[in-house]
């Protein structure tokens, strides 16, 4: 719960950082993500569908960016210590320009597996991606993290207005958000 507090407070923090809005930003986040009343008779934990769509002014051009996440039954589960099993998740991120779509494409934790330790990918699951920042193109923070745990391993993903992709480690600490406060 812990994590999931810090990540709120974190993304709130990071989409306020992707300015140039000329519409609010919509968003079906939860406090708590993970499905834990386990109504599913496999016994795997799920977290609830996410949505968020915002936009954002970078190049001289606006775009309009959409992230949804939901748990994926076609991708390998991840166990914890004592045994829990939970879906990894997918992430379809999207980004518009007037009526024309300039980058969509699904995310899993593979997508980031050279950047991630053994363990994170192993018994991580993809649980967070929001916008970090407009530079020229788009930042995205990315985080794999153990479930319902306040482990994770964060990293950032630049999407140029081309489609291009650059993903790297995100060597901040959490004292360089805490001091600016502008969330990059």
């Amino acid at each position: 719960m812990k994590q999931h507090l810090l990540s709120l407070l974190l993304a709130t923090a990071l989409l306020g950082a992707c300015g140039g809005r000329t519409a609010p930003p919509v968003s079906t986040a939860g406090e708590n993500d993970y499905a834990l009343e386990n109504t599913s008779p496999d016994g795997i934990l799920r977290m609830q569908p996410y949505h968020f769509s915002d936009t954002v002014r970078t190049d001289g051009h606006t775009y309009v960016y959409t992230l949804h996440r939901e748990a994926s039954d076609s991708l390998p589960t991840v166990s914890d210590d004592e045994g829990n099993r939970y879906a990894d998740n997918v992430y379809t991120l999207t980004i518009s320009s007037g009526d024309q779509t300039v980058f969509q494409r699904r995310f899993t934790k593979q997508a980031f597996a050279a950047y991630l330790s053994a363990e994170f990918l192993k018994k991580g699951v993809l649980d967070g991606m929001m916008c970090d920042k407009s530079l020229p193109g788009l930042r995205f923070a990315v985080s794999v993290s153990l479930p319902q745990s306040d482990m994770f391993e964060p990293l950032l993903m630049q999407v140029d207005t081309h489609g291009g992709i650059i993903i790297s480690r995100d060597e901040r600490g959490e004292a360089e958000f805490e001091d600016n406060g502008d969330g990059v």
